[in-house]
């Protein structure tokens, strides 16, 4: 193995499915916010290795929006890691042969979970973290494979439409570090979908010439809202707002999904 490469890590992603030590389990964690897993559904949910325990509240609304709209879905009892953790050193780097390895086990380790996925009879998956999704789609390009934006879109398409006279921030994110696991753009017209379904809505739409995971790209992030509710699709980036915008500017900060279910609520759904 490449000495880029994490081989603890490496291991613990094949035994367990995850990349990190002290997760909490996993079942635990949908029996208690009533989310359905290993069962037989057309779609399959992919949280990621951390959303499943940081977002409830997120899930929770999505699983929602989801069931009212009658799509058929569930979520895995085990979920293996994409392995996007290990290609850190190897894109420092700049190693060619240490990332090449990396997308091979993180074929391996996706070939796991849509393993699963088959024998559950689903014919797509749905990528809930922003990072899986370019892994998941330059791992296997052959598979139905979308970010959750589409998966909501889908499911409004199917329901009255909704109505909200709201002025919000959104804020897409820059994807570098996306682009650096995997050559796959980032789906953002999903997104799009939804919030040109919700008729009355003002969008302020926030530039990202900079990551927000550094300084001056999270001074811009910050500095640009303009209302009191800010939307995002990406995890990273709903975390840098809720942790760094300051408490006295009375700003929500919200992931689609919630903001969708708040929108249907206004429109009396």
């Amino acid at each position: 193995m490449h000495s880029l490469i994490d081989e603890k890590m490496v291991e613990r992603i094949r035994t367990t499915g995850h990349a990190v030590v002290d997760v909490p389990n996993r079942t635990d964690i949908l029996d208690s916010l009533g989310l359905p897993w290993d069962r037989p559904a057309q779609n399959v949910v992919i949280m990621g290795c951390q959303n499943l325990r940081l977002l409830p509240d997120s899930l929770q609304a999505f699983s929602r929006i989801l069931r009212r709209s009658g799509m058929d879905f569930t979520f895995l009892g085990r979920e293996y890691c994409c392995g996007n953790y290990l290609y850190r050193p190897a894109i420092q780097a700049k190693d060619d042969s240490a990332m090449a390895e990396c997308r091979s086990l993180s074929r391996e380790f996706i070939g796991l979970n849509m393993e699963q996925a088959r024998k559950l009879g689903a014919r797509r998956m749905v990528l809930f973290c922003s990072p899986c999704y370019p892994i998941y789609r330059h791992a296997f390009p052959e598979e139905d494979i979308v970010f959750y934006p589409q998966a909501i879109a889908e499911a409004l398409g199917s329901m009255a439409p909704l109505h909200w006279e709201r002025n919000i921030d959104y804020y897409a994110g820059c994807y570098r570090l996306h682009r650096a696991f995997a050559p796959v753009p980032m789906d953002l017209q999903s997104t799009n979908n939804v919030l040109g379904q919700i008729a009355g809505l003002d969008i302020h739409r926030i530039s990202a010439p900079s990551c927000c995971f550094k300084p001056e790209g999270l001074s811009h992030m910050i500095g640009n809202v303009r209302t009191d509710c800010m939307v995002h699709i990406c995890t990273g980036c709903y975390f840098q707002a809720l942790n760094h915008m300051p408490g006295d500017r009375g700003v929500k900060v919200m992931m689609l999904p919630e903001f969708v279910e708040a929108a249907m609520a206004a429109s009396g759904e």
